[in-house]
């Protein structure tokens, strides 16, 4: 069930790549670019991993194409949109635990790339919708049981990144500034929340 839920992730972002304007005539050209590439091999490749438990399995195995759409500056907000929401879905489907190896590396790594969110600005309404979604995947991060295996670092980067969209929010919608500001005082909250499981 978990692999059907990856693979149906994977299909929406190729989807949403097909109908991108700048990828759409290109796509089967770009077979061979790398995120594509990435995308299809872990569509082909997740069913043979369900032979093993799955809480043995990095994370990072199938994190790292999402993140690396995440990180891309070459996507659209759409593209982007979609790649932090199948991030969002992985991080609260229980995919993977506490329990589950690598758990700290797969942890950093998606507060690594979303806070270094790359992507080409369209619209204002595209834009905030990618800013949101990177809002609501930080505090499935923090917010969670996971992010008790955080680093101060990780936290940190996760707090300036939610603060900067709060800023940028100013000039924005005003659903955007209510997000903003709602997602800033869970996190601090949230993070207060963690204080006694931490060093």
């Amino acid at each position: 069930a978990l692999a059907c839920m990856i693979s149906a992730e994977v299909g929406a972002v190729l989807a949403t790549m097909r109908r991108n304007s700048r990828w759409a005539g290109r796509y089967e050209e770009q077979l061979d670019h790398s995120l594509i590439y990435s995308l299809k091999l872990l569509r082909r490749s997740i069913f043979s991993w369900t032979k093993k438990p799955w809480n043995s399995i990095n994370p990072c195995l199938y994190l790292a194409p999402f993140l690396d759409v995440v990180r891309s500056d070459e996507t659209g907000a759409p593209i982007t949109g979609t790649a932090l929401s199948a991030v969002y879905k992985i991080l609260t489907s229980d995919v993977f635990d506490l329990r589950t190896s690598h758990v700290d590396e797969a942890m950093h790594a998606i507060v690594e790339s979303v806070t270094s969110c790359r992507f080409e600005v369209t619209d204002p309404a595209s834009e905030e919708a990618v800013l949101m979604k990177i809002l609501q995947v930080l505090l499935a991060c923090i917010g969670g049981d996971m992010g008790a295996v955080l680093g101060h670092r990780d936290v940190c980067n996760v707090v300036n990144t939610t603060f900067r969209v709060v800023h940028q929010a100013g000039n924005k919608s005003e659903l955007l500034q209510r997000v903003a500001r709602h997602t800033m005082h869970e996190l601090v909250r949230a993070i207060f929340g963690h204080l006694s499981s931490m060093d």
